[in-house]
């Protein structure tokens, strides 16, 4: 199966910083092409230039001495006609369809035998007439002159490629800089917007579409605030609300348990639990939505015995399924946040008997540790999965219990089994 493989994750200033280089690479690279194709363009316009000067010299001086014979010598000559140029040299050109002012070179061997090159140029004179001009030299000659401009051409590359490099570096660092500062600037606005939501920050960045995105920034932190503000009122007046008929309740199942008889007592002293369960769960609720960091007085609890009692008021929750409970607990935990341990207890006991298979389920009570496991299929481990996401109103109250107490909360699937594990300190 293909995976889908992340890009490694850069800052701004290390993509900008790459992408200079990458810049300066191509205009490297592109001032090398040039100047080779500008060498080799100078090679054959000066070559041209030289040749076309030569004749309109010769013809000059031949029209200030007209009975002044043309140069011919071994590697340049002159000639009038083209039936006056040496008959070795000139069937090199025969093919070649001549036109004035265009240069046609021909390779060849020497009389010893070394390469040469033998170049021709046609000039046509309106006064003097045709003039055919041959310059005859040496290919070591000639690979000596184009290495030395050749030569000359990169070493003019590399100081242009280094003066290039330079000012793309503090061309990189200024952008860079002009960049990062204003990002740096919102980082830390948006650093004391999270630190202090209420106080009202100046928006004002040099780039307008920063201003829009702390705008933005500002806006969703406000609704997040409100939002935050209302479901907090609501959990407190909640909790009030449900304190009065609670003490109702509470005192009515204590008046009940004094006049009912041993048949009945049992029932009463379930409900007297539930209500005492509610009880704390308000409490828990009132606590959280304060988001108070005064600490709860810690307590000693007789763990294996709650345990044991919690797990009696949801057995029901097992039904007919073939599920047994097995318990190993320490006798007393020394300190500990009872009311809210008793809450996160239950909860994770209820979802345990609600959402476990046929098999056992094991309640693990240590010192410093609580570790519930118990059997799943695969459409119960989704089930569950998607309730430890963040749907499961007794799995976010355990989350949020723990969070705010600093105990570590952890939710693991190992094959068929789903372990639940909450660690705190026992300093």
């Amino acid at each position: 199966m293909a995976t889908n493989h992340r890009a490694p994750v850069k800052s701004l200033s290390e993509q900008v910083r790459w992408q200079l280089m990458w810049l300066g690479v191509g205009l490297f690279l592109a001032c090398i092409l040039l100047l080779f194709v500008f060498t080799w363009r100078s090679v054959e316009l000066t070559t041209t230039s030289l040749m076309q000067l030569e004749a309109e010299s010769l013809v000059r001086v031949a029209a200030e001495n007209p009975g002044l014979p043309l140069p011919q010598g071994e590697t340049f000559g002159a000639y009038r006609t083209w039936e006056e140029i040496p008959e070795y040299l000139r069937r090199h050109f025969e093919n070649m369809p001549l036109r004035s002012g265009k240069i046609f070179e021909v390779s060849l061997s020497g009389i010893d035998g070394e390469p040469e090159h033998l170049y021709l140029l046609h000039h046509i004179d309106e006064n003097y007439g045709e003039l055919f001009l041959l310059s005859r030299h040496s290919a070591t000659e000639i690979d000596a002159i184009s290495a030395s401009l050749v030569n000359s051409a990169l070493s003019q590359a590399l100081w242009i490629s280094l003066i290039i490099f330079v000012a793309l570096f503090f061309l990189a660092r200024w952008l860079i800089r002009r960049t990062t500062e204003p990002l740096a600037l919102l980082s830390q606005w948006a650093g004391n917007l999270s630190k202090n939501p209420d106080q009202p920050l100046k928006v004002d960045f040099p780039i307008e579409e920063l201003n829009r995105l702390a705008a933005q920034l500002r806006e969703g932190v406000d609704q997040l605030e409100i939002f935050n503000r209302r479901e907090q009122e609501f959990l407190k007046h909640a909790s009030h609300e449900l304190r009065t008929p609670l003490a109702i309740i509470q005192a009515s199942l204590d008046t009940l348990n004094l006049q009912s008889g041993n048949k009945d007592r049992p029932a009463v002293r379930r409900a007297l639990r539930a209500s005492a369960n509610m009880n704390r769960l308000s409490t828990a609720l009132l606590w959280l939505a304060r988001d108070s960091e005064r600490p709860i007085d810690k307590e000693r609890v007789e763990a294996e015995k709650l345990c044991h009692q919690m797990i009696d008021d949801q057995r029901y929750l097992l039904g007919d399924r073939d599920i047994r409970v097995s318990v190993n607990a320490v006798t007393e935990i020394r300190e500990i946040e009872r009311e809210m341990f008793s809450i996160v207890l239950i909860n994770l006991i209820r979802n345990a008997f609600q959402h476990s298979t046929n098999g056992t389920i094991n309640v693990k009570i240590l010192a410093g540790k609580l570790r519930i496991s118990n059997p799943a299929n695969d459409e119960t481990v989704a089930t569950i999965d998607h309730m430890a996401s963040g749907f499961g109103l007794g799995l976010q109250l355990v989350r949020r219990i723990c969070q705010k107490l600093g105990w570590q909360f952890s939710f693991e699937k190992i094959s068929n089994t789903v372990i639940v594990t909450i660690t705190w300190s026992t300093d």
